[in-house]
């Protein structure tokens, strides 16, 4: 018998009861890692504003990110501007192995862009 997945909204009241180590900038559906940062669809945002930015089911693209780790069933995202991104869900096309192919390249020692450019 094969277990489905949950899907992206029973996936996400999950990751917004599961007890994080730090305080979450915001969570992530359909996320992929880019070219040193990750792109989704931001949900409960701390900087979202009555303007709309940051608003829930807008995309984001996250500063570049520094590290990943995994907690619980969770992977979560630490950037260069400090924020906490959890995964609830990665992209159907490749996000899984995006996150894959960066941690590998973590590993080798390419890192995400410098800060400042010579």
């Amino acid at each position: 018998m094969s277990r489905e997945k949950p899907d992206a909204g029973t996936r996400f009241l999950e990751a917004v009861a599961y007890p994080f180590h730090e305080p979450v900038t915001a969570y992530l559906i359909d996320a992929i890692l880019v070219a040193g940062c990750c792109l989704g669809v931001t949900y409960r945002h701390k900087k979202a504003d009555h303007f709309g930015r940051f608003a829930d089911g807008h995309r984001i693209r996250t500063s570049d990110v520094k590290r990943a780790e995994q907690q619980g069933s969770f992977w979560v995202l630490y950037t260069e501007s400090g924020s906490v991104y959890v995964v609830v869900t990665f992209h159907s096309e490749g996000g899984e192995q995006s996150l894959q192919t960066f941690l590998r390249l973590r590993q080798t020692g390419i890192h995400p862009t410098s800060r400042y450019l010579q």
